[in-house]
């Protein structure tokens, strides 16, 4: 067992130059890495000191087979952790590549509450010949502004026209400038990570190639690029291989795709490019940047090492969701799927199907609007989803990883799929492109909770996530033990354990305490807001 004894609580940093507080792990930021071979456990013990947040720590791209309750959403899987309180996190590592750790909640990691997390699995490397080093190479978008504001203000009827907040900086390592050694002839594994908020980043080596061997947790056959696009919450293993002499260095880029951003909230001074070395010799100079010329990008080309075929069953379970925003009617900008905004409730869901009969557990309405899709237990389930609105949305399954069956792309940059593929690709984060859509597959073999969500932060907080509610029934018959420290942090904090989405245990069909409309004095994790947002918008 690997444990690690995390205090949180605020740190000031200026990676770019500009001071701002973060969320620190025992007084230091950036946060550590979480490194470790697969089959370790991994036991985490939190402590929130940050005295006006509450928090909670999800495990991104961890399948949580059996531990759904460690899954870490607030208000899914279990209760927000409030200052002061101590909640365990402990499940054992069954896959292996790049992953990483983030609050999920209320917009917090936007504050530096994220890390990266390295699983080796010595066997799986083996097929991609000799590797002499490691790195982690993380991409974020930094904000000067702190994440309460800037989501109390995006979903505010002062935001009228729905723009997102764009960042002030493109990081790398959480910094500028990082620099990797390098010894001439060596291969070195790079696990690249983007743990923004908002900014998709085009990643590229000066005169390196990439051999890409892995995608968000799943082997691939060797892909060699010069440029890689990594979605916010996607991950690639690449390989480089170091040139023969050591009598120059060369420069890393990382550029936002901006698409994202609306003009008249980009802020002034923006870096939207950062730059890294690659050092051979340093005694050598440093290489001014090149300028990065986008090229077109389709992560539907790379085929997984095992090369499973497109996974079918005889009935299979079609699930049709649409996406799109809208004003409500103070004139908040919502998210929708299938019509409904997603809206946490007052029991979270995963204690509403551990406690709720037989007879209720599969009726999705019992949950509330979640958007629950319920599931049974061995399905292929068929996700077809349908971007309505005018910008990408890279979606996110907890809790497995699924197969790209279908995409639609009628732009250059980002090209269509329009033919199954004999070993269609699978990750956990997929792009679906505007306006149009796209079709995945995975199997309902994971009982539990689990949110597919896009992951651009402000839209998550605006309620673009649905729940699948994974055979419940098969989950309760296993018994699950909820530890301790999950059921005290409800209490403590007068939080239901039991019952429908409005707390109700006598009654499962009367959801009339459950939550039906977003709060209008939402400042994310903040426990208590200001009477008046700081933050007016972009200046």
């Amino acid at each position: 067992t690997r444990t690690y004894n995390w205090n949180l609580g605020w740190v000031n940093a200026a990676p770019d130059g500009y001071t701002r507080a973060f969320v620190g792990i025992n007084g230091q930021w950036p946060l550590p890495a979480i490194t470790a071979n697969i089959g370790d456990t991994i036991k985490i013990n939190l402590v929130n000191n940050l005295g006006n947040e509450t928090t909670a720590l999800h495990f991104h791209g961890l399948h949580q087979g059996n531990t759904t309750f460690e899954d870490g959403a607030a208000m899914v899987s279990q209760c927000p952790i409030a200052p002061g309180q101590t909640f365990v996190y402990q499940f054992t590592l069954k896959q292996s590549g790049t992953y990483w750790y983030h609050a999920h909640v209320g917009g917090q990691y936007l504050d530096g509450f994220r890390g990266p997390i390295t699983i080796r699995d010595n066997r799986a490397l083996a097929n991609y010949g000799r590797i002499d080093g490691e790195y982690t190479l993380s991409l974020t978008d930094l904000y000067h502004v702190e994440a309460p504001y800037l989501v109390n203000y995006f979903l505010s009827a002062n935001n009228y026209n729905g723009a997102e907040p764009v960042p002030d900086a493109a990081l790398i390592n959480e910094g500028q400038n990082a620099k990797f050694d390098i010894t001439p002839g060596k291969t070195y594994m790079f696990h690249v990570v983007n743990m923004g908020a908002l900014a998709g980043q085009f990643l590229q080596f000066d005169q390196h190639n990439m051999t890409i061997i892995e995608a968000d947790g799943v082997y691939t056959q060797p892909y060699q690029v010069s440029q890689i696009f990594v979605a916010v919450a996607q991950r690639y293993t690449v390989l480089i291989t170091a040139k023969p002499s050591n009598c120059q260095n060369f420069a890393i880029v990382s550029q936002f795709l901006t698409d994202m951003f609306d003009s008249s909230s980009t802020p002034a001074g923006q870096q939207a490019t950062c730059t890294a070395y690659l050092v051979y010799n340093s005694a050598a100079p440093l290489p001014t940047p090149f300028t990065l010329k986008v090229q077109p990008w389709d992560d539907t080309q790379l085929v997984p090492w095992d090369r499973q075929p497109m996974w079918d069953s005889a009935n299979v379970n079609y699930v049709y969701l649409t996406v799109d925003f809208a004003q409500n009617d103070w004139g908040s900008t919502r998210a929708a799927v299938n019509g409904l905004t997603y809206i946490p409730q007052k029991v979270p869901t995963f204690f509403s199907a551990l406690t709720a009969p037989a007879a209720y557990q599969m009726n999705p309405q019992i949950y509330g609007q979640v958007n629950a899709q319920v599931l049974q237990y061995g399905q292929v389930v068929e996700v077809d989803l349908n971007n309505h609105d005018s910008r990408a949305h890279p979606f996110h399954l907890h809790g497995h990883e699924f197969q790209i069956i279908n995409r639609a792309g009628n732009e250059p940059q980002w090209p269509g799929l329009y033919s199954t593929p004999a070993a269609p690709m699978r990750r956990d984060v997929v792009v679906v492109y505007p306006g149009v859509g796209v079709t995945i597959r995975f199997i309902a073999n994971n009982p539990g909770v689990w949110l597919f969500h896009c992951h651009t932060e402000f839209h998550v907080e605006a309620g673009m996530t649905a729940t699948f509610i994974e055979a419940p029934d098969v989950m309760v018959a296993g018994n699950p033990y909820v530890p301790t420290s999950h059921k005290s942090v409800c209490d403590a904090q007068g939080i239901p354990r039991k019952g429908n989405a409005g707390g109700n245990s006598k009654n499962w069909l009367d959801l009339s305490n459950a939550n039906t409309e977003p709060s209008q004095t939402y400042f994310g994790a903040l426990i208590n807001p200001p009477a008046v947002n700081p933050y007016t918008g972009p200046s």
